[in-house]
Parts: C-alpha cells; structure tokens; sequence
C-alpha cells in the first residue's frame, strides 16, 4: 500500500492537472468553434492537432508570464495532456453524448 501511494504522491508532484484541464477546456473550444464556422465539413485531424499544440504554447506562455517557473511539470503536463483527454476526458464525455457534432444536437 505504502508503494501506491508513493506512485501517487510522485505522479501528483510532476503534473499540473489544473493546466491540463485548461489546455483541454480551450482545445475543445476553438476546435468546436472551427467546427461551427465549417458548417456540415469535418474538422480533420492535422487541424485539431494543430489547435492542440497553439493552445499548449498559449498556455504555456500564460503560465509563465503570471511567474510560474518549474518548466519540468509543464512540460510533463503538455505532454500528458492529450493523453488525458483521450484516456480521461473523452470516455465521459462520449457517455453524456457530448462531442463535436453531438453537442449541437444535445442542445435541441
């Protein structure tokens, strides 16, 4: 038990989820509003993917300016975190059918 919880503790300690969370929040976002603006066309992968890295380094640079200094957890935090959108973030939202195309239909 001792050793999870050092796991744990060690993966808190090198992650900043709140960031992570930010970086997800504002992807989904100007994804979602690409969408709009594109009608009934699909946003492709290379667009999102490139979403996702202008909204890592707009973050980023936020961070920094407000005097965040430990560069290694956001750089482990921009790494991880489009893994937990993947692992985390989507499988909750595809339960509540909220997606792209979904979310619109939700609303009606």
């Amino acid at each position: 038990m001792e050793y999870v919880q050092g796991v744990i503790d060690n993966i808190i300690a090198n992650f900043d989820f709140a960031y992570m969370l930010i970086v997800n929040i504002l992807t989904y976002g100007v994804i979602k509003l690409i969408d709009y603006l594109n009608k009934d066309k699909n946003v492709s992968t290379l667009v999102k993917r490139i979403v996702l890295v202008c909204c890592i380094i707009v973050i980023t640079l936020v961070y920094i300016l407000i005097g965040y200094e430990d560069y290694k957890i956001l750089l482990n935090s921009a790494i991880a975190a489009p893994v937990f959108y993947s692992w985390v973030l989507r499988p909750i939202l595809k339960k509540f059918k909220i997606g792209y195309k979904e979310f619109d239909e939700t609303l009606k």
